[in-house]
């Protein structure tokens, strides 16, 4: 009988050295088996890891996943993670484990792709939501879009500034260099999206049409690619297939 009882205990021992080994290495596990390793000290968090953030200091997000001592990295991550989503400048949030005694939280912030009036610059995202950001203190260099802006909570009331604030965005993804360079975004009185450019830029003014702007703003660069001029007053893709180039008076 001790025999057989000595047998079984070795076997159960080996049986949850190989579950702990499978969770460490981020093998299937039984759904029970996080529930038993939570209890274990061993598993306690000795290290949060902060990822994916640059507006919200790392540190102000491990504050507010509000973790306890006692907490596991087995522990079901899904109070922490709403912690930290319900954070104003935080769009998703992942809590993962990393090894034995780390968590790591990857943060998606929501991103500010334009600065509007209403009447102090405040920065919005592509859904045309203001963020709880200072221009002044996050260093933001956004192009800025022009005229008086209504607000109603934190959303931008004109649904053509909402779009305009999503071409921006759809842009920067495409040619982050492009939109590094606007100074102001509008519309064009004839139709289009118009873009004030900074002195360091290629044109003063560039013209993209509302129907496959990232197309055009493509011929844009061959365009301007393709001239010996250092600098242009107006390039104009409003046209199909085609750029249209004017040169600065003078030149």
């Amino acid at each position: 009988m001790i025999a057989i009882a000595d047998k079984i205990t070795r076997r159960s021992r080996r049986r949850l050295f190989v579950v702990m080994t499978a969770g460490v290495l981020g093998l299937a596990v039984p759904v029970w088996v996080p529930a038993i390793l939570a209890t274990l000290p061993a598993f306690q968090v000795g290290e949060v890891r902060v990822v994916g953030t640059r507006y919200v200091a790392p540190d102000e997000i491990e504050r507010i996943a509000a973790l306890t001592p006692e907490a596991s990295v087995w522990d079901d991550p899904f109070v922490w993670e709403a912690r930290v989503r319900a954070h104003p400048m935080v769009r998703e949030a992942t809590v993962r484990r990393q090894g034995f005694r780390a968590l790591e939280i990857a943060v998606v912030e929501k991103r500010p792709v334009a600065l509007v009036s209403t009447p102090r610059l405040r920065p919005i995202n592509a859904d045309g939501r203001v963020l709880v950001l200072a221009p002044s203190e996050a260093r933001l260099d956004l192009p800025v879009i022009g005229g008086l802006i209504e607000i109603e909570g934190d959303l931008v009331v004109d649904a053509s500034i909402r779009e305009l604030a999503n071409v921006i965005d759809r842009l920067d993804r495409a040619n982050a260099e492009f939109v590094s360079v606007i100074s102001e975004a509008g519309y064009a009185k004839d139709g289009g999206y118009r873009f004030l450019m900074l002195p360091s830029a290629e044109a003063e003014v560039v013209f993209l049409p509302r129907n496959e702007p990232i197309r055009a703003l493509r011929r844009v660069s061959l365009a301007l690619g393709q001239i010996s001029d250092p600098r242009v007053a107006r390039a104009d893709a409003r046209f199909t297939g085609q750029v249209v180039l004017t040169r600065v008076e003078g030149r």
